[in-house]
C-alpha cells in the first residue's frame, strides 16, 4: 500500500471527526448575535437552562457554534458540498490524524464523493468556549466511513476553531485525533 493510499485510509477518520457532533440539516446565519464582553470566556457547562449566559449571550453564541457543527456533520453524511462550503472559511485548514494539512477544496472534494460518510454521531455533548469573535468546539465522535471499498469505524476527538466573519460563524481550523482500537498496534506504527 503506497503512502497516498495509506494517507487516504488513515485520513478518513479525520474527515469524519472534523465536524463532530453535527446533526442539523440546513446552515444557519449568525448575524446579529450578541458579542461577549472583552476577556469573557464561557464553556458549555456554564450555559443556563434557557441557553443564555449573562448579558453577553454566551450561551446563545455557543448554541450557534453547536448548530454549525451539527450542520457540517449532516452535510458530510449527505455529501452536501454547498452547505458545508457555506460554513467553511475560504482559508479553512484541517490537520488530519496523519498530521497532513488539508485545504477547503480537499475537504469539499472528499464529502462530494471521495468518501461515503455513512454515520457520524457524537458520543459526548459538543463543548464550546467562546472568546470574542472566536469560538472553539470540541467533541468526541463515533463514525463509519467507506472509501475505495474500505470501511473504517472508530471513535475520536475533533477540535474546531470558528471565527465570526461579517456576522457569520466560519470554521477556520480543525484538528482530529482518532482513538485507536488497539493501542499496542498504534504505538508500533509510530516506531521507526
Amino acid at each position: 500500500m503506497n503512502r497516498t493510499r495509506i494517507s487516504q485510509v488513515i485520513a478518513l477518520p479525520a474527515m469524519a471527526l472534523v465536524f463532530g457532533g453535527v446533526t442539523a440539516v440546513t446552515p444557519v446565519a449568525f448575524a446579529g448575535a450578541a458579542r461577549p464582553a472583552a476577556g469573557q470566556v464561557r464553556t458549555a457547562g456554564e450555559v443556563g437552562a434557557a441557553g443564555e449566559v449573562g448579558a453577553a449571550g454566551q450561551g446563545r453564541t455557543a448554541g450557534q457554534v453547536r448548530t454549525a457543527e451539527r450542520t457540517l456533520l449532516r452535510a458530510a453524511v449527505n455529501g452536501d458540498t454547498h452547505t458545508a462550503g457555506a460554513l467553511l472559511a475560504s482559508d479553512f485548514q484541517q490537520i488530519d490524524v496523519t498530521g497532513t494539512p488539508e485545504t477547503r477544496a480537499d475537504y469539499l472534494a472528499n464529502i462530494g464523493g471521495g468518501v461515503d460518510f455513512v454515520t457520524l454521531k457524537p458520543v459526548k455533548p459538543i463543548s464550546v468556549r467562546v472568546h470574542g469573535d472566536t469560538a472553539i468546539a470540541r467533541v468526541k465522535l463515533r463514525f463509519k466511513v467507506v472509501a475505495h471499498g474500505t470501511t473504517v469505524q472508530h471513535q475520536g476527538w475533533t477540535t474546531d476553531v470558528f471565527q465570526r466573519r461579517n456576522g457569520h460563524w466560519k470554521l477556520v481550523w480543525s484538528q482530529s485525533t482518532a482513538i485507536p482500537h488497539h493501542l499496542d498496534l498504534f504505538i508500533r506504527s509510530l516506531q521507526p
